[in-house]
């Protein structure tokens, strides 16, 4: 089943929201976690599930170099790149393997084509939820290893990948439309270029990194989100850090 096609508008910009390029700025910064941060347990995998292992990794909260957090989303809120036609499309991965999704997190924006691959010799169902309010976007099975999707998404917003089959399988796709967005990579840095001058709100998203085990599934807390104002200049490189505790 295909994803329902709409029009998101979020938040209200203080300039046009379309500039040139030639004009833009860059945002750039860290998301760090402050403290110690809490041990991520591996999950037991039950003797039910041949082929994954006794234990995998959550990848839920992933510290690297000086704190610093990856898997973060970070966007600016309703702004739109220049014309849609500057943007690049790729065809962006989730690969199953080893009965976890790689890459944890992703951004994409519109009209990319979205693959599911399996890359195990064990049965995968990729469901696919809106998470907004966990609505079924897509819902198919890959039950041999190579078996792949691929789909166009279109609907901007945070999408969850989980599979039916191993209830420890989860990954998130963030659709940024014609917007700016990225994730931080392994030492919690992140870069925005070309945006265009003007004052933003510039949000933060992650996961959340709190998992209990209940009846022998995992349950995963909600995400946390922060938002801060920034300004760009043309020409000129706007900072801004996040923390997380």
């Amino acid at each position: 089943m295909r994803p329902l096609r709409l029009l998101l508008i979020t938040g209200v910009l203080l300039v046009p929201a379309r500039a040139a390029l030639a004009d833009g700025g860059t945002v750039t910064g860290h998301v760090t976690f402050t403290g110690t941060p809490p041990a991520q347990k591996p999950y037991a995998v039950p003797t039910a599930f041949a082929g994954c292992g006794t234990q995998v990794s959550m990848d839920r909260l992933v510290i690297g170099k000086n704190n610093g957090v990856a898997n973060s989303v970070i966007y600016i809120e309703g702004l739109k790149k220049a014309s849609a036609a500057s943007a690049t499309h790729d065809t962006v991965v989730a690969d199953q393997k080893g009965c976890r999704y790689f890459p944890h997190v992703m951004a994409v924006t519109e009209g990319d084509a979205f693959t599911a691959l399996n890359s195990d010799s064990t049965f995968h169902n990729v469901h696919i939820y809106f998470d907004a309010n966990h609505s079924t976007v897509m819902n198919f099975a890959e039950p041999n290893k190579g078996t792949k999707m691929v789909e166009h998404v279109k609907r901007p917003g945070m999408y969850q990948l989980r599979c039916d089959v191993h209830p420890w399988m989860n990954a998130y796709v963030y659709v940024a439309g014609d917007g700016f967005a990225t994730v931080t990579g392994a030492d919690g840095s992140y870069k925005l270029a070309g945006v265009a001058p003007g004052t933003y709100k510039l949000v933060m998203w992650h996961e959340g990194w709190t998992t209990k085990v209940a009846g022998g599934r995992p349950e995963f807390s909600e995400a946390v989100q922060q938002t801060q104002e920034i300004t760009v200049t043309a020409g000129q490189t706007t900072t801004a850090n996040f923390s997380l505790k």
